[in-house]
């Protein structure tokens, strides 16, 4: 009787076997893999959605927001988060609707400093896109001598902002000249009225910059 051969059977079934460490590997890999794909896609970020549709030239605060929670991935850097918007606001220099996530494009800077009100008269329609808190700049030509012609145009305040557009009724509708309520410069309102006197025609051009062009 041969008692080596038991010893031997024995032996042969502690044998190591490299493919059950392969197998072992490739599940901890896999569920790895599945943990890490999880948690990336599970991973959201704060963004600002319009709570109302804004309107060319609004001005708002992060108060006229509510904030979203939303998966974004590298797209998140295109939207406002709730760090971006100063203490006193920002402009709208497109609509935005209602429900629409804020793009960084969208937004333009408030301007702020000494200035003063102004009705000015200007020439031909106010441009589609000009409405209340819209930032223009305000152009005029001054007229020849015999008041037949005029002469080249020029930036007469680079910076203005707009109160209101005052819109024409009955006969005066019917004319080519609207009056725009503008807010300027102080040290400007010299020089808007003195243009007015003079018979200048005067034009607004839109002039809102968005903040991601800066």
């Amino acid at each position: 009787m041969d008692r080596s051969a038991p010893r031997l059977r024995a032996h042969r079934s502690f044998v190591f076997d490299p493919r059950f460490v392969i197998g072992v590997v490739l599940v901890v890999v896999s569920a790895l893999g599945v943990t890490w794909l999880v948690a990336t896609v599970d991973q959201t970020s704060d963004v600002y959605v319009a709570s109302a549709t804004l309107n060319t030239g609004e001005r708002f605060t992060a108060d006229d927001l509510a904030v979203a929670h939303v998966r974004l991935g590298s797209a998140v850097d295109h939207y406002l988060e709730p760090a971006d918007i100063p203490a006193d606001g920002v402009v709208a220099v497109r609509p935005i609707h209602e429900g629409e996530l804020v793009p960084r494009s969208s937004v333009g800077e408030v301007r702020v400093g000494d200035e003063a009100q102004v009705v000015v008269t200007v020439s031909g329609p106010v441009p589609s896109v000009v409405d209340r808190s819209s930032r223009v700049a305000l152009w005029a030509s001054a007229a020849s001598d015999s008041g037949t012609a005029f002469a080249a145009p020029v930036v007469l305040v680079a910076e203005a902002e707009v109160i209101s557009v005052i819109k024409p009724t009955g006969i005066v509708a019917a004319g080519t000249e609207m009056q725009v309520e503008l807010r300027v410069p102080r040290e400007s309102v010299a020089s808007v009225l003195e243009a007015m006197a003079n018979g200048a025609a005067l034009a607004i051009v839109p002039d809102d910059e968005p903040l991601a062009a800066r």
